[in-house]
């Protein structure tokens, strides 16, 4: 599923889809006022609120509380200043591995249900999540499932470094004394790195290394081939790659502040573990590791030729602080200045 996803948004998104929401309302109502992205819906009893979400580095967030986003563009300190944050398709919520101020957040996906008929006795019984990460590295093991043991395939892939400019191809060919996760045990790699900033072409020859993992976390830098500790690596362009508990992960999005982004080299491959084959970059989106939420899944791909991202409108429970809400994306499209211009959501929601 994750494979097609990153297939999906390497198309151009030329996307619309419509939203509206809704909270308990303060007498009299008006609208917040910072950027007024809130309307009360008097008839159905619900607010109606749009995000510009159009940047493809900073996520918009909003709140609840304020029925509003945050000033900044980034989240303000204290748990309950933001609830969902929006960057072009991706929807994260204030919870788990998204929060960056201890947030509490936790959510359900109801499916295209009636929106006016939710209540709060739909909470009960409900699986409620905290967001994780999707990890674009995620399927470079083959799982036993009488063994119940993982064992690399030896896929190749590409990747940008965390300095955003410099290329790499690389295959992890096996673990030994690994266990049960977290323990990893040691790695195996295989990697070419090209010195040259900017420059698509991996023409080898490669290196081969190992280290140590096992129940611990690891930090492997491409340009010196080397195993490095960083201070602070949730704030450090010193790595690229890190690996824990079976997860291989990039230095960017939620894991770092470096701009690494992957790529499936081995779908350009007539055998996928031939990492000498795959010779030059190609001119194809790369993607780094995303927030993943009950809300990930909140559209469907329409394919060509419109290339579409169109809401499936299900209702999502979001509860933090106490409170329980609920949501629907209706929209991701918007007029601006008479263009239909895509990352603009439109979503309703209510506070039960």
């Amino acid at each position: 599923m994750k494979r097609m996803f990153y297939g999906f948004v390497i198309l151009s998104l030329a996307i619309s889809l419509i939203g509206c929401s809704d909270d308990k309302p303060t007498s009299p109502v008006t609208n917040p006022g910072n950027t007024s992205t809130s309307t009360w819906n008097a008839s159905g009893g619900y607010w109606s609120s749009t995000v510009d979400a159009s940047s493809t580095t900073e996520f918009a967030y909003f709140s609840f509380t304020t029925r509003d986003t945050t000033t900044t563009g980034v989240p303000k300190v204290g748990a309950t200043s933001w609830d969902l944050g929006f960057r072009r398709e991706v929807v994260k919520t204030n919870g788990g591995a998204s929060t960056n101020n201890s947030g509490d957040l936790l959510a359900t996906d109801l499916g295209a249900v009636d929106f006016a008929a939710v209540t709060v006795a739909d909470t009960a019984g409900k699986t409620w999540v905290a967001d994780q990460i999707a990890y674009f590295f995620d399927n470079w093991y083959d799982y036993n499932p009488i063994t119940h043991q993982l064992t690399a395939n030896r896929n190749v892939y590409s990747m940008l470094d965390a300095g955003g400019h410099n290329y790499v191809k690389f295959r992890i060919d096996s673990l030994t004394g690994a266990g049960m996760p977290p323990d990893m045990g040691t790695v195996w790699l295989t990697y070419y790195y090209q010195p040259t900033a900017d420059n698509a072409s991996l023409p080898g020859p490669t290196v081969s290394t190992s280290f140590a993992v096992e129940s611990g976390t690891v930090y492997f830098d491409f340009s010196s081939g080397a195993v490095v500790t960083p201070a602070t690596p949730s704030n450090s362009t010193e790595w690229d790659l890190g690996f824990s508990s079976y997860n291989v992960f990039q230095n960017s999005g939620p894991n770092g502040s470096g701009a690494a982004k992957g790529f499936y080299a081995y779908t350009e491959l007539t055998d996928p573990t031939d990492i000498d084959a795959f010779t030059a970059q190609p001119a194809a989106p790369m993607f780094p590791d995303i927030p993943s939420s009950a809300l990930t899944d909140w559209y469907n791909y329409t394919g060509p030729p419109l290339h579409q991202l169109l809401s499936k409108e299900n209702i999502y429970l979001l509860k933090t602080g106490g409170k329980v809400y609920k949501v629907m994306i209706e929209s991701y499209y918007a007029n601006v200045s008479g263009v239909p211009t895509s990352g603009h959501y439109t979503f309703i929601w209510k506070e039960l």
